[in-house]
């Protein structure tokens, strides 16, 4: 396996059009991994997952923060370790960096529904996932022509956002209301409401401006 990629077992096919997705992750302490055990925060990450007489171990180059020059780091992966994660979907991932506990990744794959069962299974192993950006990009054109930044939404109004998704308030028809989404979360309608019209709001702002730079 190359530095930076994943999916030994399954290769993406080459396709026009994909999804670029970037992810904030908290592994599970006890996976022992050797980036986030290097310091608070780092960058230019080059790692690979090798097979040594039967065991996984981690082998990487990140530049720590404080440091002037990339550092060889590396270890036997553990329990929690999320990267053999990726080597069951079509997909390219990349490490970007690590901050404050968190591996920050990037993620190509052809279909949503891919990328949805690639956050399901790091949750499944007991990870923190956080969806900082999704861009999908088609015919061979390198800029996206959908790109939203998540950055800016807090907790409190992503966990508003699950709640209404996972209990169908934005399917069609609706399959809960706003009360229902205010019994699930122990708050008030007009918390849910507030909470969701932020999102709603910044999306559509976003979702303006990009649609603005490309076609405009």
């Amino acid at each position: 396996m190359s530095p930076d990629t994943a999916g030994r077992r399954r290769r993406p096919e080459t396709t026009d059009a994909h999804l670029r997705a970037r992810f904030r992750v908290e592994p599970r302490p006890e996976g022992g991994c050797a980036l986030l055990a290097a310091g608070e925060s780092g960058h230019s990450v080059r790692q690979n997952v090798v097979d040594d007489d039967g065991e996984c171990r981690c082998l990487a180059e990140a530049t720590v923060a404080g440091e002037e020059y990339p550092q060889l780091l590396g270890g036997e992966i553990g329990e929690g370790c999320i990267c053999p994660i990726f080597d069951d979907y079509d997909c390219v991932r990349t490490i970007e960096g690590f901050d404050d506990g968190e591996l920050i990744l990037s993620l190509s794959t052809t279909d949503r529904a891919t990328l949805s069962e690639i956050v399901g299974a790091l949750r499944e192993a007991g990870a923190g996932v956080r969806l900082e950006r999704i861009s999908q990009s088609e015919g061979g054109r390198d800029e996206p022509i959908l790109e939203l930044e998540a950055n800016g939404v807090t907790e409190k109004q992503r966990e508003a956002v699950r709640v209404a998704v996972e209990n169908g308030y934005y399917d069609r028809p609706r399959r809960t209301d706003l009360g229902g989404l205010a019994d699930e979360l122990d708050i008030s309608k007009s918390a849910v409401s507030q909470r969701l019209s932020a999102v709603e709001s910044k999306l559509v702002s976003e979702l303006f401006d990009t649609v603005e730079g490309t076609y405009g």
